[in-house]
């Protein structure tokens, strides 16, 4: 389909024609081209789905066309992702072209056939009890933990997507089926490990971040924008209690947040002195001295030789130094679990 109209924004402005050539590609991925008045493309966008922003936006540039030996091909490719609220073009990358060759021959390359035959793996999840009431749960990337608690549980992690989610929740509800989820604690705003928060959103269990992580939770990940690509349970059934957007579904966390039923106590506390990522919380069990962390240490893998002391271990370790932590197991959001012995030896035991 070929629409010819005016284009007073973007690369085609100045009132130029502009012709926009429109399809559906696989079924259910519209993509627009734009052709500028000199046959020259210039923009294609389509919308793919993701677990944060719903339908986003992805687009490709192509500017500053140049003859290469009587071939007309763009000397800049730039792409956008889109982020649909506070800033709808995000620069991704950028390709400048400095030599374009026509009909190269290309050797054929026979696929493997475990290429050929591959498919997705299954979701997995693997528990592990690491106390009384608390069980580490891995199987995949990344890791949960979840605890027991009086009256309910709370689970520390929602990573990935909502396939992540449904899995984890559905290992926790085989443990404890008596008990409803309802906390979940998020460790940081990065997407892998904040994409699966609106799965436990979608059926009740409050949120518990960092509060610089709720206006954007707020305006983006849990705001009501279009997901028909790939909807999900809060797109499909999306809560009453959504509508008022009651800021007690969103728990933040400043200085200290203390879950305890006077039996057990799990506390959260912000990370300081990092530069990973603005917001962090690692959350510590007192009793079973347990600390969960995210993209700060993970010990090494069976048979590994060990890591190199890096930034993020060394602001962990201080961290741990401040907040007088008697730690003995750590558990990351990645890889095993390990003893806080281990980690000491990996990084040292001195102010860093």
């Amino acid at each position: 389909m070929a629409i010819m109209g005016p284009s007073n924004d973007g690369l085609t402005g100045d009132g130029r024609k502009v012709t926009i050539v429109s399809f559906t590609a696989l079924g259910k991925y519209k993509v627009n081209g734009t052709i500028n008045d000199r046959n020259m493309v210039e923009l294609v966008t389509t919308w793919i789905p993701n677990p944060v922003y719903g339908d986003m936006l992805y687009e490709m540039r192509y500017t500053e066309y140049r003859d290469y030996a009587g071939l007309k091909f763009p000397a800049v490719v730039h792409v956008h992702q889109g982020d649909p609220v506070f800033n709808p073009a995000h620069n991704v990358m950028e390709i400048k072209v400095t030599s374009v060759q026509a009909n190269v021959t290309v050797p054929a390359t026979a696929v493997p056939d475990a290429v050929m035959k591959a498919t997705a793996p299954a979701v997995r999840v693997d528990t592990q009890k690491l106390a009384e009431g608390v069980w580490f749960l891995g199987g995949g990337s990344h890791n949960s933990l979840a605890v027991e608690f009086r009256d309910y549980v709370a689970v520390v992690e929602a990573p990935l997507n909502e396939d992540r989610s449904l899995a984890v929740i559905d290992a926790v509800t085989k443990l404890l089926p008596t008990k409803p989820i309802r906390y979940v604690v998020n460790t940081h705003h990065h997407f892998d490990h904040s994409s699966g928060l609106r799965t436990y959103l979608s059926q009740g269990t409050a949120i518990v971040t960092h509060q610089a992580n709720r206006d954007f939770y707020m305006n983006v990940l849990f705001y009501p924008g279009s997901r028909t690509l790939q909807p999900d349970r809060l797109a499909l059934f999306y809560p009453m209690y959504m509508t008022s957007r009651r800021p007690q579904r969103v728990e933040t966390v400043d200085q200290q947040y203390v879950m305890s039923d006077g039996t057990r106590t799990m506390e959260l506390h912000p990370v300081t002195g990092l530069q990973h990522a603005q917001g962090m919380l690692v959350a510590y069990l007192p009793k079973e001295k347990i600390l969960v962390s995210a993209d700060l240490y993970s010990p090494p893998a069976a048979g590994a030789a060990a890591p190199a002391p890096n930034a993020a271990m060394r602001s962990l370790a201080a961290n741990i130094r401040r907040l007088k932590l008697d730690v003995a197991q750590h558990v990351p959001i990645h890889g095993r679990v390990g003893t806080n012995e281990e980690f000491l030896k990996i990084v040292g035991t001195g102010t860093p």
